[in-house]
């Protein structure tokens, strides 16, 4: 729990100031402030990183299980340090590129911590709910910790300080990982050479067959059947769902710069605040609507508030932050899907599912962050064609048409109030 809290506290304090970073990178004046080529930009090296790690994160995953979570974790911590140093001392647009690729080809934090916490209790009972824990504690850490801390640290122009604590703090987690750390993985002692030469083989063998993101997203798309077919159209619908999310993970700081003058001081607390609604809202809301109602009626409130942004965003900085709030509470459809999701699978499955779902999640984040960034590139640049709050009608799409995948096609199946599976992801 510890490594994953502080590596989304170490992304919590990056968030809210990296867009405004990458602007004094991508303006000529060196403004912090958002135009067409820092969204643009901004879109792009995040995309890489997503590409990178829809790629890899499954073969890191498997490595882990050979080689031990304790060295992945460090691995994955390292990477992230030398990504936010990078980031922190880059005055240029390519080590922001760097920096991106590097996390992207060695991120796998979370589900190598998953798997640690998976190993760690022997009770399969009690797993989802330990499961369930260790992701909201590493919430807390990025949303109720992370987003306050960054805005305290960048006051006064001090843009680059949060990432460079980040750095810190990473570089920390990872000597713990490897010094402090109890191993879960069994590892045979002293093998003799040709075995460990055939483990090798093995191991690749596996990676290329298994660990690979084509084989993750055949879990979900690939199979025969009609429970698969069930686990077809719900994946479906959590892609265009996840699509939607999207925007305000890549949007929303840029927006309110240029909409109202907001930095993370500003920002910051909105964002804590529907961060708790993402925790709290799935367990009130799921039990009394069930799955497949919170999935119709999260997409449709989560599809208003986008829309609400753009039509109140004249309206003052009290309407918008109702409008995002009201995404907040329609945000429950993305945590209801995963819980659908993870019913259509057996037990000895569900952890692989889950995994491949973390890989689809990826693979959106590839397209999204690009797309979204390049749609607010272009309302900037054009104003009188295209509205600034094009990439939140994008967004309103895609949950309309989440509303009609989960309408057209059977998503749900056995305990429809059954919140089994929403904290695991």
């Amino acid at each position: 729990v510890l490594h994953n809290w502080l590596y989304f506290l170490a992304l919590g304090l990056c968030i809210p100031v990296l867009p405004r970073v990458v602007a004094t990178i991508a303006n000529a004046d060196g403004s912090p402030t958002v135009t067409p080529r820092s969204s643009r930009l901004g879109g792009d090296v995040e995309g890489l990183d997503k590409l990178l790690t829809f790629v890899f994160v499954g073969a890191l995953g498997l490595l882990s299980d050979a080689v031990g979570r304790t060295p992945m974790i460090a691995a994955s911590a390292f990477g992230y340090a030398a990504t936010a140093f990078l980031q922190a001392t880059a005055t240029s647009t390519w080590p922001l590129y760097v920096a991106d690729a590097v996390d992207g080809l060695t991120s796998c934090m979370n589900p190598v911590c998953s798997a640690y916490v998976v190993d760690a209790v022997a009770d399969p009972e009690r797993r989802a709910v330990a499961v369930g824990v260790f992701q909201g504690l590493s919430v807390a850490g990025a949303f109720v910790v992370g987003f306050p801390m960054s805005a305290v640290l960048s006051k006064g122009g001090h843009l680059r300080r949060p990432l460079k604590v980040a750095a810190a703090l990473s570089v920390l987690n990872g000597v713990l990982a490897l010094v402090a750390t109890p191993e879960t993985v069994a590892r045979s002692s002293s093998p003799k050479a040709g075995s460990r030469i055939a483990r090798t083989r093995k191991l690749a063998s596996s990676v290329l067959k298994e660990g690979n993101c084509f084989a993750s997203l055949a879990r979900l798309f690939a199979k025969s059947g009609a429970s698969s077919s069930t686990l077809r159209a719900a994946s479906v619908a959590f892609a265009l769902a996840w699509l939607g999310n999207l925007a305000l993970n890549t949007s929303f700081v840029n927006y309110v710069n240029k909409a109202f003058g907001w930095g993370p001081q500003q920002a910051g607390p909105l964002l804590v605040f529907v961060g708790l609604l993402l925790a709290i809202c799935p367990r009130l809301i799921v039990p009394r609507l069930g799955l497949d109602r919170s999935i119709k009626v999260g997409a449709t409130i989560y599809a208003a508030g986008f829309i609400a942004i753009g039509l109140l965003k004249n309206q003052g900085p009290s309407a918008f932050c109702g409008a995002v709030l009201v995404c907040g509470l329609g945000s429950v459809v993305v945590p209801a899907l995963v819980a659908a999701i993870a019913q259509q699978t057996d037990a000895a499955e569900r952890g692989a599912t889950l995994g491949a779902l973390q890989t689809l999640q990826e693979f959106c984040g590839a397209l999204a962050y690009p797309l979204y960034g390049r749609v607010l590139a272009l309302a900037l640049a054009r104003p009188e064609i295209v509205p600034l709050a094009a990439p939140f009608y994008v967004a309103a799409g895609f949950m309309l048409a989440t509303l009609v995948a989960a309408s057209v096609s059977t998503i749900v199946d056995g305990d429809d109030s059954s919140i089994e599976g929403l904290g695991e992801m």
